[in-house]
């Protein structure tokens, strides 16, 4: 298992991924569809998907990081498969966002979910968010009831 930055022959994965968790549990909304159907310009913002894949090249994983426009970077569309959850997949991919986040010198990273979301709540907590209201300008979500934030200090 290794983690990949973006290449193009995994955004249709990305964007089936992504689709296929949302709708099994929850409803695609607008803003999915705004953000998987404009990846080149979240990269173009700056902005990084990062794939963990097998030794096949199979995507067992994948988190983007993106800038918003307030100056906050945000994880998101982040998805793990199912029968991958355990191996570390997910860990490694927020892994790798927030060294990029930490190589960019970027200082506050946000994430949004659903209280349902328990595993992947569990995992913000482990790599050191913190709970904070949810702001509905910054997070158009129906389905957005949490939101975590964490911030990094450089000298």
């Amino acid at each position: 298992m290794k983690v990949v930055p973006y290449d193009p022959k995994y955004k249709e994965t990305f964007i089936e991924m992504n689709k296929q968790w949302i709708s099994e549990m929850f409803t695609i909304e607008e803003e999915d569809l705004r953000v998987l159907t404009h990846i080149e310009d979240a990269l173009e913002a700056g902005g990084q998907i990062y794939f963990t894949v097998d030794d096949e090249d199979e995507v067992l994983a994948c988190c983007m990081i993106a800038p918003l426009s307030n100056g906050e970077w945000e994880i998101e569309k982040f998805f793990a498969r199912g029968m991958y959850t355990g191996t570390g997949a997910g860990s490694a991919c927020l892994k790798a966002c927030l060294d990029y986040a930490k190589e960019k010198k970027i200082e506050k990273v946000v994430i949004v979910t659903n209280r349902i979301c328990k595993q992947a709540i569990h995992l913000y907590q482990k790599f050191g968010f913190q709970e904070v209201p949810v702001d509905r300008e910054k997070f158009p979500f129906d389905r957005a009831d949490i939101a975590f934030e964490q911030t990094f200090t450089y000298q």
